[in-house]
């Protein structure tokens, strides 16, 4: 067991194993090429290397890994990927990861609900499951304009009842109110709907990779006071419609109450 050093093999083993559900772990993209950028931008660190731990067989092919992406005390796993079935090599492996990240304080998973072996692995470690998610996507040539959406770009103004609605929705979620805030830019992109009382209502929250011509929604959602009126589907579609295309593809994957 070891760090990973080489990060165009990892990238390779990974998506070999994300493009297969048995194996699939929501974190982590199916393309090598786009693996190995988030990889080498999020998981590469000057003083500790690469956030990534790995074991490999006698013919030094890597065969099971479990990567950290860090924020602060919290950390999102990458993994566990397992290419033979061999819990004992994965808990040896996990209790690797743990012992050597003794800051972090909060683990989170994202398991295909077909990866059976990595949600018995997680009850094995005593796990809590705290949701289920959706990955969704939806290409160009599928999509079709809606008429004038009422949707406003985020205004500073906004955030308290912002930063309400987004923890009433999402409490124990990995971006609070604050994060997402902290986040924003021409790439990071936060549109809300607002009320009367000029409240918001509802928010779409998503981050644009323009290199690669993806997107991701990491956030939807509308109060429930305004529910079942259409209004997370016109912010959906104005999102579309309004920043992410005319990348030529858009791969979506998303929290939605």
């Amino acid at each position: 067991m070891e760090k990973a050093q080489n990060l165009i093999e990892l990238s390779r083993f990974l998506a070999k194993l994300n493009n297969q559900k048995q194996f699939h772990i929501g974190y982590c993209g199916e393309v090598e090429e786009e693996i190995y950028k988030t990889l080498k931008e999020d998981f590469v660190h000057e003083k500790d290397g690469i956030s990534f731990w790995i074991a490999k067989n006698q013919d030094g092919v890597i065969i099971t890994a479990i990567g950290l992406d860090i924020d602060g005390t919290s950390a999102e796993v990458w993994g566990p990927f397992l290419q033979i079935v061999s819990l004992p090599l994965q808990h040896q492996l996990w209790e690797q990861v743990v012992k050597g990240n003794s800051s972090i304080s909060e683990f989170y998973f994202f398991v295909n609900k077909e990866n059976i072996t990595q949600q018995q692995f997680l009850n094995e470690i005593g796990a809590a499951k705290t949701g289920e998610h959706l990955i969704l996507e939806i290409k160009k040539e599928n999509f079709h304009e809606m008429g004038e959406i009422r949707s406003k770009p985020y205004e500073e103004r906004d955030y308290p009842t912002f930063e309400k609605l987004h923890f009433e929705m999402f409490p124990n979620t990995y971006y609070d109110a604050k994060t997402i805030i902290n986040r924003l830019s021409e790439h990071c992109i936060l549109k809300v709907l607002k009320s009367e009382m000029n409240d918001v209502v509802g928010y779409a929250y998503y981050e644009i990779d323009s290199e690669i011509g993806e997107a991701s929604l990491e956030y939807l959602a509308i109060s429930p006071k305004a529910q079942n009126q259409g209004l997370g589907t016109l912010l959906l579609q104005r999102s579309f419609d309004g920043d992410v295309f005319p990348l030529p593809y858009y791969r979506n994957s998303f929290k939605c109450k």
